[in-house]
């Protein structure tokens, strides 16, 4: 990250984008960057070619040339970044390409922080000028809260306004809390226009964004290097039931250490369409082999599907605990599915329902239908952006999306899973053919799944979790693979791109281990959660202290409310404590 200063103003800068633009303490902004998705969302990254930058102490300009990749590689771009030392600061773009491609979205945008920003009033500048207050959402909002924008302001802690403007499109925001992220996201084009949109050979494009200040200010606490604190409280919540989904491709043996940890279930999902009873038997063999339970996902296109293979599976049936219903042509659960598997599996049976998607379908669609104990929805943190520290600040949003899918269940239950590094599949693409991966591996496959990152992040997640007090179960990654927490013992499918041993066991295989035994969290949180952050667990004899130091950095950490003095963590880490 490259650090830069614009008059009262810091930010960051890294690979195209400016980041954490903050006045003292207050992160006003958490990014501005140019986004290019093709005809089926995917974002497609833009290749720097040149930057030529010039910083002084309090201002700063930098001129970038870029490309654009996949179906935007004709698509040529120069960005222009300005701060001043006024505290003004202007990023805009202009762009063409030498051949015709077809684009879902082609702009900039700009993420809100949710930190002490929902619930808040703001101001809207209207494309016609008109101003109308307004306020940013508490609850996560199921349709774009902003429309029409040619710019929004709101005022800071020291009562100065900040105001972002927006130039060359219409712009309007939506609520990215619905696919786990931590920001209000805006950008361009209106989502109810037309798509894909075709970009002709030659067509220029220019769009702006200029952040200034204006207004009174009180004293403004500068940026201070603080130490990092655990803070724990005297509040309890239990672990949900936390069990991993069944490889696609496993052996029994695979399995043979995994009454080494600590989950209780686990869980097979069967497309309907490709399902075989050996699927099924196989799932309840090694689920009674390792004495947990068995949760069953059926996706099914029809009613019909799902009375047949119900009728046709009856004795194995009898022994799953959850049965999770989703549709393949809606995005969440018909209530005929549902009423079907009732009619036939009497009132004992746990029935979920709502969707393997992403939140935002149940917040948009009707998820509770008569007859289910359960809704569910998917999760991952990689929907629109893929580094490592967004990654780390979409974390807390768990916990407000715990809560938000609670208020929509009301007396039902929730759970949660899959669970994922990666997004398993692309549910808007409309050429699912043509939706490669941006990386050598398959899309839904990450390398961090075998290195201390999806360790120390899926901590974090279960804390989060956990600390909604709302979440019945969670199920994450797959048993064995590439997409799991160790390899299977055939080993890697790609040992250049995925270099894995036989049955090697990844870090995160430490986490599970670490929760056998245990089933209440004690609520923490931290000064500093995108630098260290912590997972705490007590059974009747121990409370184990699980931190996670997501900086390059040694960090030395204090506690309050639990006897322990500071403690040092290693870079990039995970350490367990026992007290």
């Amino acid at each position: 990250m490259k650090k830069l200063i614009a008059g009262p103003l810091t930010l960051e800068y890294s690979d195209g984008s400016l980041w954490n633009i903050r006045l003292g303490e207050e992160e006003a902004i958490r990014r501005i960057y140019l986004v290019f998705q093709d005809i089926n969302w995917t974002s497609r990254p833009f290749e720097i070619l040149e930057e030529k930058w010039n910083v002084a102490d309090d201002h700063f300009s930098a001129d970038l040339e870029l490309r654009g990749s996949n179906d935007a590689e004709n698509f040529h771009a120069k960005l222009q970044i300005v701060g001043s030392s006024a505290g003004e600061i202007k990023y805009g773009f202009s762009g063409s390409s030498t051949a015709d491609f077809m684009r879902n979205r082609l702009g900039l945008c700009l993420l809100h922080p949710i930190a002490n920003l929902a619930g808040k009033s703001c101001k809207l500048i209207l494309s016609g000028g008109t101003k109308i207050i307004s306020e940013f959402p508490n609850d996560i909002s199921p349709s774009q809260p902003f429309k029409n924008l040619s710019g929004i302001s709101h005022t800071l802690n020291n009562g100065q306004t900040l105001e972002v403007k927006f130039k060359g499109e219409v712009f309007e925001t939506e609520d990215h809390r619905n696919w786990s992220d931590a920001s209000y996201k805006t950008y361009c084009t209106p989502i109810e226009l037309p798509f894909p949109v075709k970009v002709s050979k030659g067509d220029q494009i220019e769009q702006e964004f200029t952040i200034s200040l204006s207004g009174q200010a009180s004293k403004v606490q500068k940026l201070t290097q603080s130490k990092v604190t655990i803070s724990v409280s005297d509040s309890e919540a239990s672990l949900p039931d936390i069990g991993l989904n069944i490889a696609e491709e496993y052996s029994e043996s695979d399995h043979d250490e995994f009454n080494e940890i600590g989950i209780g279930h686990l869980r097979l999902n069967l497309d309907l369409d490709e399902a075989s009873k050996a699927n099924f038997t196989g799932a309840v063999k090694l689920s009674k082999k390792l004495g947990l339970k068995l949760d069953l996902a059926l996706k099914a296109t029809s009613v019909n599907q799902i009375t047949e293979f119900l009728h046709s599976h009856e004795e194995l049936t009898a022994l799953v605990r959850n049965l999770l219903i989703f549709s393949k042509t809606h995005k969440v659960t018909p209530a005929e599915f549902v009423a079907a598997a009732r009619e036939l599996l009497g009132p004992q049976q746990i029935i979920s329902a709502g969707t393997d998607l992403y939140f935002t379908e149940i917040n948009r669609g009707s998820a509770v239908v008569p007859g289910i104990d359960q809704i569910n929805f998917s999760l991952n943190p990689q929907v629109h952006s893929f580094d490592d520290r967004t990654l780390i600040q979409n974390l807390a949003t768990q916990e407000v999306i715990a809560l938000n899918a609670a208020r929509i269940a009301g007396s039902k239950g929730v759970s949660v899973g899959p669970i994922t590094l990666r997004p398993r599949f692309n549910p808007n693409a409309t050429q699912p053919d043509k939706d490669v991966s941006n990386t050598a591996l398959p899309a839904s496959v990450d390398s961090r799944q075998r290195t201390w990152f999806n360790e120390a992040w899926t901590a974090i997640s279960i804390k989060y979790l956990a600390q909604s007090n709302s979440i019945n179960s969670a199920t994450y990654f797959e048993s064995v693979g590439w997409r799991g927490i160790r390899e299977s013992k055939s080993g890697s499918k790609d040992s250049v791109n995925f270099p894995s041993e036989s049955g090697e066991a990844f870090p995160v295989w430490n986490l599970f281990a670490a929760l056998k035994g245990f089933s209440i969290c004690r609520k923490s949180s931290s000064s500093a959660p995108e630098v260290v952050d912590s997972l705490i667990l007590r059974n009747s004899e121990t409370t184990r202290l699980i931190l996670a130091n997501f900086s390059s950095e040694t960090q030395q950490v204090y506690f309050e409310g639990i006897g322990l003095t500071p403690v040092v963590l290693p870079p990039t880490s995970t350490t367990y404590l026992d007290i």
